[in-house]
């Protein structure tokens, strides 16, 4: 049950408590009194949309709070409005996104103003409103159907991807092979091209190199005199030296660290100089081998590294390629089965929709003869699709013969305003909500006094098991009402506010006068009484 809406700052409400009680509850008042107020409110803070214009003139922020019974799914849930756009919605104190506030409460409190009497117009919710009447076995087909539809759905769209990219495998087969045997031929390895580079820059200058090197091994070890023996001869003499100096023992040994350096050099060069391939056949190959890989790198990228990682990715689509044909029967095979499993479901869904609408017609023409239609007959079309959609094999239509001898059309053609309240209060009361919380604002709209009585009987009927909020202007409405709220006006400090009290005894009587008479007098008090009396 929800115990209380809380409002501060909401349009002209400062701080205002609407506390409510189980069964029918009523608010009445004023033209302009801020009634639709309080649904406007419940209905932001179940997840309704935000506008900064409710937020009252003056304040930074509207706030609404709803707090629920034990027994509720929910303890309490908010929404913040702020001037500055950052609104916040809470449930049970944690803040949430106002999707996980509609989740959590769509199935708590149903709301229905003048635009869900409207909506009621439009196909997809007499669909969605006569499958909430399904049996089980009718929910479990509609379940049933909703996955097998969306797996069929997919299917059919990777079957599309599949068949898109078959349709150029050939030729794309062809440009893949040609791709890597054009890489695999050249087989670059990383690092490669700097390696050749230094390569190159030895082989273009061979003579130069060579000779460098023959002259710097002959100044070592081959002149007259040779840099070595010269070497040799100080070291001995710095090392007999130093047997009778302990200051020349440092100078001596790195005197023998320059000796032996000098010999690992000189066995250097001479190896280097017995290696050196100067033959211009070499740099012919370097530079064609540079050239070969510049060829890949100007097609596949800027290093052999990146070409390599190319050739990667380039096979790994060759075999997802060479995989369409046996992927495509896999997936023919997989949507014939969900193809069967859906057209099981949407028969067993039709059956049950079937079931349902012969149910449902006959209960709503009946409290729709209670409500001053007499003679409305009530019944729900079932027109084959040409093929399976979204939510089945047909679509669902309301139809209302409003006058006896007349043949039932769709509601969007033959009902008035005040038909199509009382056809929303009927499905209802017939049917049942599986909602805990409904909400009504003007459900009387086009109705007259004596039908407000059966309207507001109605609503005490439908209120039995649940709670139910009502915004009226008839008496007779509310008259049947187990707890009645009053919303006026009141100027306080120049401002303008919205006040709401509970009545009860007098103060109720006198109400129902004003609504019944416009004013207080005697006979409206005694007829006020009277429809009290006989709601009871």
């Amino acid at each position: 049950m929800l115990q209380s809406i809380e409002l501060r700052d909401f349009a002209i409400a400062d701080d205002v408590v609407v506390k409510l009680a189980p069964g029918f509850n009523v608010l009445t008042g004023e033209t302009g009194a801020g009634k639709s107020l309080v649904i406007d409110a419940l209905a932001l803070a179940i997840g309704g949309r935000a506008e900064s214009a409710v937020v009252r003139a003056g304040a930074e922020h509207a706030l609404v709070q709803l707090t629920f019974g034990d027994g509720a799914p929910v303890a309490s849930a908010a929404r913040r409005v702020a001037l500055s756009g950052r609104n916040l919605a809470r449930l049970d104190g944690e803040v949430v996104t106002v999707g996980e506030l509609q989740a959590a409460l769509e199935s708590v409190v149903g709301i229905f103003g003048q635009h869900a009497f409207r909506t009621l117009l439009e196909g997809r919710e007499q669909r969605a409103l006569l499958d909430r009447h399904l049996d089980p076995a009718g929910a479990a087909a509609a379940r049933d159907y909703a996955l097998a539809h969306a797996a069929f759905v997919d299917i059919e769209a990777r079957l599309r991807e599949r068949r898109a990219a078959a349709g150029d495998r050939e030729r794309r087969l062809e440009l893949l092979r040609y791709q890597l045997d054009q890489i695999d031929a050249a087989a670059p390895r990383v690092g490669e091209e700097s390696e050749l580079d230094a390569l190159l820059a030895t082989l273009r200058h061979a003579e130069r190199v060579r000779q460098g090197a023959a002259d710097a091994l002959t100044g070592l070890s081959v002149g007259d005199p040779a840099a070595l023996d010269a070497l040799n001869h100080a070291r001995r003499a710095l090392e007999g030296a130093a047997r009778h100096a302990a200051a020349l023992e440092p100078l001596a040994r790195d005197l023998a660290t320059v000796v032996d350096g000098a010999n690992a050099v000189a066995s250097e060069l001479e190896a280097f100089l017995d290696g050196f391939d100067a033959d211009p056949a070499a740099l012919d190959r370097a530079e064609a081998r540079r050239a070969a890989l510049d060829r890949l790198f100007r097609t596949y990228g800027p290093d052999s590294a990146t070409v390599l990682a190319e050739r990667e990715r380039l096979a790994a689509e060759l075999s997802d390629l060479a995989a369409i044909e046996s992927d495509l029967q896999a997936l023919e095979h997989q949507r014939e089965e969900l193809r069967a499993r859906r057209a099981g479901a949407a028969e067993r869904l039709s059956a049950a929709r079937q079931r349902a609408s012969e149910a449902l017609g006959p209960s709503v023409s009946r409290v729709l003869s209670e409500l001053a239609l007499d003679g409305a007959v009530f019944d729900v079309a079932l027109d084959p699709l040409e093929s399976l959609g979204t939510h089945g094999a047909e679509s669902v239509t309301f139809r209302l013969a409003a006058n006896v001898g007349e043949p039932a059309a769709p509601l969007a053609s033959v009902a008035s305003g005040g038909e199509l309240s009382r056809v929303m209060l009927a499905l209802h009361t017939a049917a049942g909500s599986d909602r805990p919380v409904l909400a009504f604002d003007e459900v009387d709209a086009g109705v007259g006094g004596g039908t407000g009585r059966a309207v507001g009987r109605l609503l005490r009927r439908l209120a039995q098991g649940r709670q139910v909020l009502v915004v009226t202007h008839l008496a007779q409405v509310a008259a049947f009402a187990d707890h009645h709220l009053h919303v006026a006006k009141v100027t306080e400090e120049g401002r303008t506010l919205t006040r709401i009290t509970e009545l009860a005894g007098e103060d109720r009587v006198r109400e129902l006068a004003r609504m019944l008479a416009g004013e207080d007098g005697p006979t409206a008090r005694r007829h006020a009484e009277e429809l009290i009396g006989a709601s009871r």
